[in-house]
């Protein structure tokens, strides 16, 4: 009996040492003077029993930033199944006769975040392929899937040009941005060749080659044009700029009607957009790839326009159509506030779906309940943990899945942890209003990760 006593109590003091050992490294690094320690956040646990070995400020609310898509990603998974896929519809009012519909032709969306100038092609060779050549009627852009909101309520309604700051549309084609492609001209003093992909806005050049010097390219985009300015030396590389559109369903209905064109199939009335449902017979269906993959692009390039999409599609699905954020929001919180899920929601501010607001706030603590929840749901577990990237610029290759956000002095990295003993653990570092830089941040980050790797 005392040998068995004993080793009992030999286990319980290793156990001891390495959780302060743990605790003493991280303290440790925390001590760096451009973090700012009341907004500073960490909390690990273990998989899947969620026993707490590190805590600071665990409870504190914080700016997650994006962050926030791995709870739209899970809630996502959750309501809509993996296997969801969004559909986008193409159909006709009247009747076919020959080669021509008498009557509207109709394209219904269903806030597909991957809709592309080639899936729009691919409708439309179908449709000549069945031997449609000509349309009576109107193009009918039909949005009743989502509301006409083309924000999250809470951003400002000053937005950029940015790709990244991409509206939101029921028809959200190419990210609802432009590709503009800028080369060096043939010569010195050449304008450069400048195009647009697809060709949607009137392009103003104002530029020139040069023989030798810095890339100084600008683009700028207003309703009607795309103005770029400044020049490219002979040799320099082809240049790829991304700028999102003032009006997306207008880019879709105006792209749309260009390959109709393309295609040989004429079209004799003008456009209609549409926010309510249009009835017709249904000529082909576009099924997008599963949410699963569309979960797993998100949370690898974080892109803030599929978030939202994401975000109303919940909504549609799970309330009613037009979906709106509101809504979206609301099922997000129900989700995190599941009996099951056992997620301290306490002084969770969910204010859009990818992070952008700085009004949104989230604990480490509760990020570490949902990584636990979900590493032991059987039905959408693997599906999400696979969505979540390996960095292996970052550290110890292959031992962690994380999702990463940042914005301005924030800083933050989540995710999951093999250690050197094959323990899985979940871990939610915010480093939050830091005066560090992005690399720093990142080291610090990277130094709290080895240490939790190399800690058993």
């Amino acid at each position: 009996m005392k040998k068995f006593t004993f080793i009992y109590c030999l286990l319980f003091i290793t156990h001891t040492v390495t959780a302060q050992t743990l605790s003493q490294k991280i303290n440790e690094i925390l001590r760096n003077s451009c973090l700012d320690s009341k907004q500073t956040s960490i909390n690990i646990t273990s998989i899947p029993n969620r026993k707490n070995l590190y805590a600071y400020n665990a409870n504190t609310p914080l700016r997650p930033a994006s962050v926030q898509k791995i709870i739209t990603s899970a809630a996502a998974l959750h309501y809509l199944t993996p296997e969801y896929r969004f559909k986008t519809t193409l159909l006709h009012t009247g009747q076919r006769k020959g080669n021509t519909i008498f009557g509207n032709l109709i394209i219904r969306g269903g806030g597909d975040p991957r809709l592309s100038t080639k899936i729009l092609w691919h409708l439309i060779s179908q449709l000549k392929a069945s031997g449609i050549t000509r349309i009576t009627g109107k193009l009918i852009i039909d949005a009743h899937f989502l509301d006409k909101q083309e924000k999250a309520p809470i951003w400002s309604k000053k937005r950029s040009q940015r790709a990244y700051d991409a509206k939101l549309s029921a028809l959200p084609l190419n990210f609802n941005s432009i590709h503009i492609h800028v080369q060096a001209g043939e010569k010195m003093g050449d304008p450069l060749n400048a195009w647009v992909d697809p060709a949607y806005l009137i392009l103003k050049n104002n530029t020139n080659t040069t023989q030798k010097g810095k890339k100084s390219v600008s683009v700028n985009r207003n309703a009607q044009q795309i103005v770029i300015k400044g020049s490219l030396p002979l040799k320099a590389k082809e240049q790829h700029i991304y700028r999102n559109v003032t009006n997306p369903l207008d880019y879709l209905a105006q792209t749309f009607h260009s390959l109709l064109k393309q295609a040989g199939i004429t079209i004799t009335q003008s456009t209609q957009i549409r926010y309510t449902k249009t009835k017709g017979t249904q000529l082909y269906q576009h099924h997008s790839q599963t949410l699963s993959t569309i979960v797993k692009e998100l949370n690898m390039y974080s892109n803030n326009m599929t978030a939202e999409q994401i975000l109303k599609t919940i909504a549609a699905e799970r309330i009613k159509k037009p979906g709106t954020h509101q809504a979206g929001l609301k099922l997000l919180k129900k989700f995190l506030t599941l009996k099951n899920n056992r997620i301290n929601t306490k002084g969770i501010r969910l204010k859009d779906a990818s992070g952008l607001s700085h009004s949104n706030r989230m604990t480490t603590r509760a990020i570490t309940d949902l990584l636990a929840t979900m590493y032991t749901r059987f039905d959408i577990g693997f599906d999400f943990i696979s969505s979540l990237p390996i960095k292996k610029n970052r550290f110890l290759q292959g031992n962690a899945r994380v999702k990463t956000g940042s914005l301005t002095k924030v800083s933050n990295i989540v995710g999951y942890l093999e250690n050197k003993r094959g323990q899985i653990i979940s871990f939610a570092i915010f480093l939050n209003n830091n005066s560090c830089g992005s690399k720093k941040a990142d080291k610090i980050e990277n130094s709290i990760i080895n240490a939790i790797y190399n800690t058993p």
